[in-house]
């Protein structure tokens, strides 16, 4: 008799959790097979809307929105992102702003120092905020706020030359 493939299921990912939760540990990472969980505790806020997040699906492609008012992508064919992307840190959700309500943290063309709290990606209750790895120009937000993310996933375009 074969035993059954590893996959990260509720149980498993429950168990994980409780048991990050009880450790000393800043980030835990848990792959197996194709499902990857990742948490940090790095950076927390206020409780927001949650979703259970479970094992990673394929990345959906997300349009370039250079301007937050609108719905649609700001070109039909997006040119090529330069500078600096910013790589959401985990499975998750993104959000723009600290709370519901609340203005976002910051908006296309806005100049950023480095470490400035960009957004923040939601895992399980638990708020990872994306800082700016350096300083620039936002020149693309690249998720929708409330949006799934996946891990690696560009959320945030810098221009570090303005």
């Amino acid at each position: 008799m074969t035993p059954e493939p590893l996959h990260l299921d509720q149980a498993l990912v429950h168990a994980l959790l409780e048991a990050f939760d009880r450790s000393e540990w800043l980030e835990m990472t848990v792959t197996i097979g194709n499902d990857r969980l990742h948490v940090s505790r790095r950076s927390q806020r206020e409780e927001a809307p949650a979703e259970e997040v479970g094992p990673e699906e394929k990345p959906a492609e997300v349009p370039v929105v250079s301007d937050p008012v609108q719905t649609e992508p700001a070109h039909a064919t997006p040119a090529p992102l330069t500078g600096v992307l910013v790589e959401s840190p985990s499975v998750g959700l993104f959000w723009r702003s600290p709370s519901p309500g609340a203005p976002p943290f910051v908006e296309v063309g806005r100049r950023v120092s480095a470490d400035d709290t960009l957004a923040i990606v939601e895992v399980m209750k638990l708020m990872n905020h994306i800082v700016a790895p350096a300083a620039g120009t936002v020149s693309a937000i690249l998720a929708e706020n409330g949006a799934r993310v996946e891990y690696g996933q560009p959320l945030i375009a810098i221009d570090p030359g303005t």
